[in-house]
């Protein structure tokens, strides 16, 4: 399955001196012998187990509750790791109960670099080194006492027949297998690690940005933190370690539609709207009211997945599935992207709640006190105006018309750098493109050999350096005492210039 458009931290060796809580609800098979973390403290495992001494593996030796407490680094090896979500933010549903959208699908890269007398050497050897991965703020336990999430872990089975969100050890996974913490795959010969599927959540916060989309009163942070760790196979020591900015969100769909709800008589509620979503999908053409489609059999219509009969590239599919079940009902021509960003752009009724649909993109992505597009070019205008969602990639008119949503997620259909910036010259931008879906930017290397990700210098789409956020910028500011994207030569040059300058290409 494809990652969602779905890559930020600080990063120290001297961080192999903190003492790293152990997170609640996440058991883990420290030494591989079959036994969680619980169970190892009591077999008289050699290296675990309460008079062990404490060395910087990851590891609880001593079985006090806190990794890593006191410990040294003993490879003496020079290593910096720079992650980044592949987002600047996904999205994810409060429930599903009726329908989905998005699922909880978040994905993380890192690249590690060892520094020397000479340039420095891309490590993505697995025999070589570990790279981990934590999502701090969400735990097992808290995603299961989580009200919104217990419809997903509810529901997800029904959407995704033979998918479970929460596997036999009790731990929460993924669609593709991801827990909230783990090791991180090498693309050895691409140069990056890389955690696909994630299953991020916001969390609820009392001090969180984010407002309950159904009127709850529940805060939430959707800008969770992402530890990844690096560790010399060898040794098992920590070599180097780094936090980022792991976003997502709800959208704001309910924003309107529980309004539309009302509007039509129905309960201004999740179950409401589905309701009138089924009646005017059927009187637009369609035939189907998928309010009514039902799945499980209880009587009930829903849940239901949008992808199953609008192809979503993003879901990983190249044909829409169909209707579990349900031959009866056919699959359009059309994908999801198209017909739900062409619908809002061409219908009178919904430019009745909005004249501006077609341009006001907050309206669906992400708005909600949270910002999608909050990076570099949040600062910056063109023709005399901020510079906003569509000067890249157009408005859903211009998008409709340029069959965009035909394709989307293409890197024939998403912008280029170079679009503004010049390929020579200022603004450099020339790139070395490696195209894929979400290609462009996200999938573009460049920099000696080619092997740099642009992501990995400039930072996570639609977050770019320098962010509006400050948490995007925290790992940047680490490693060179700067937010602008890594132009401090020595960051990774060992003797190398100190002082910001233009990034070379």
């Amino acid at each position: 399955m494809r990652r969602f458009l779905s890559l930020l931290g600080v990063l120290s060796l001297a961080a192999c001196f903190a003492a790293v809580p152990v997170h609640a609800g996440k058991p883990v098979d420290n030494d591989k012998d079959g036994y969680t973390t619980k169970d190892d403290c009591n077999d008289n495992d050699p290296l675990i187990n309460p008079g062990a001494t404490e060395v910087c593996d990851g590891v609880d030796n001593n079985c006090d509750g806190v990794i890593d407490e006191g410990c040294s680094p003993t490879s003496g090896r020079d290593v910096i790791v720079i992650a980044t979500n592949d987002l600047g933010m996904h999205c994810a549903c409060p429930g599903a109960e009726t329908f989905l959208l998005l699922p909880p699908f978040n994905t993380l890269r890192a690249q590690v670099f060892e520094r020397g007398d000479r340039d420095p050497v891309v490590l993505a050897d697995p025999a070589d080194i570990r790279v981990t991965y934590n999502i701090v703020e969400d735990t097992d336990d808290g995603l299961k006492a989580d009200p919104y999430f217990q419809s997903w872990i509810a529901n997800a089975p029904k959407i995704f027949p033979g998918y479970e969100p929460v596997r036999a050890d009790g731990r929460i996974q993924g669609l593709t297998g991801a827990t909230l913490d783990g090791d991180m795959e090498a693309h050895t010969s691409q140069g990056w690690w890389e955690a696909v599927g994630i299953p991020a959540y916001p969390v609820i916060d009392p001090n969180g940005v984010m407002t309950d989309p159904l009127g709850g009163s529940q805060k939430r942070n959707p800008y969770l933190t992402g530890d990844v760790k690096v560790y010399d196979q060898a040794t098992g020591a920590l070599l180097a370690e780094t936090n980022t900015v792991v976003p997502v969100a709800f959208g704001g769909c309910c924003g309107c539609h529980l309004q539309v709800a009302a509007d039509y008589g129905y309960p201004s509620d999740p179950r409401g709207s589905f309701d009138v979503m089924g009646m005017l999908h059927e009187q637009n053409g369609s035939g189907i009211n998928i309010a009514q489609i039902d799945v499980d059999g209880d009587g009930i219509g829903g849940p239901i997945r949008c992808s199953w009969c609008h192809v979503d590239p993003a879901m990983g599919e190249s044909s829409a599935p169909g209707v579990p079940g349900h031959p009866e009902y056919s699959t359009s021509k059309y994908t999801f992207s198209d017909v739900v960003h062409r619908f809002h752009a061409q219908s009178a009724a919904v430019q009745a709640y909005d004249p501006d649909i077609a341009s006001d993109c907050y309206r669906c992505h992400p708005g909600n006190n949270v910002n999608c597009f909050r990076g570099h070019h949040t600062g910056k205008t063109i023709d005399g105006h901020p510079v906003w969602c569509t000067d890249c990639h157009g408005d859903l008119n211009q998008r409709v018309a340029e069959g965009q949503l035909l394709d989307p997620w293409s890197d024939r259909t998403l912008p280029t750098c170079s679009k503004c910036h010049s390929s020579t010259g200022e603004g450099d931008a020339k790139g070395y493109l490696n195209m894929g879906i979400f290609g462009q930017y996200l999938n573009s290397r460049g920099h000696r050999n080619d092997k740099i990700l642009c992501s990995t210098c400039h930072g996570e789409p639609h977050a770019l350096y320098p962010s509006t956020l400050p948490a995007d910028n925290a790992q940047i500011e680490a490693l060179q005492n700067d937010p602008r994207p890594i132009g401090v030569c020595d960051t990774c040059h060992t003797g190398k210039s100190s002082t910001w300058g233009k990034p070379p290409h």
